[in-house]
């Protein structure tokens, strides 16, 4: 079943996403997160605080669709730890914001890139597929 939170992603990014399956599309709005994070380290670098706000905006709004779209229910406990896991994402890129820090960017795009190698992983028999 494709969360409601993806449907909408699929949506506002159609030309992109129009055949990705759930798998791809977490996929790529895990890259997207990565692509936000070195988008706000550059222009942290340059002292482009608008820049840098944007780009850490859009990479906490891809991360709340990526806690939107957890199944609880069936998830269970690995659910529950990928909330906590980014709501800590979450609470450290508001801080990186704030303080335009680039270590907490590092450390979040080295979370992000984790949990991305995982996800990219899984084998395709072991995929959700599309409803």
């Amino acid at each position: 079943m494709v969360s409601t939170s993806i449907k909408k992603y699929r949506n506002a990014n159609a030309e992109s996403v129009v055949d990705a399956s759930p798998h791809q599309l977490i996929s790529l709005i895990l890259r997207h997160i990565l692509s936000n994070i070195a988008i706000a380290t550059g222009a942290i670098s340059r002292k482009e605080i608008e820049n840098k706000g944007k780009a850490i905006s859009k990479a906490i709004a891809l991360v709340g669709e990526l806690q939107d779209s957890l199944d609880m229910e069936k998830g269970g406990e690995v659910s529950q730890n990928l909330f906590n896991l980014y709501d800590y994402v979450v609470r450290t890129l508001i801080e990186a914001n704030l303080n335009s820090n680039v270590d907490k960017l590092e450390e979040v795009r080295n979370l992000i890139a984790t949990i991305k190698e995982g996800w990219d992983a899984i084998p395709l028999d072991k995929r959700v597929k599309p409803t």
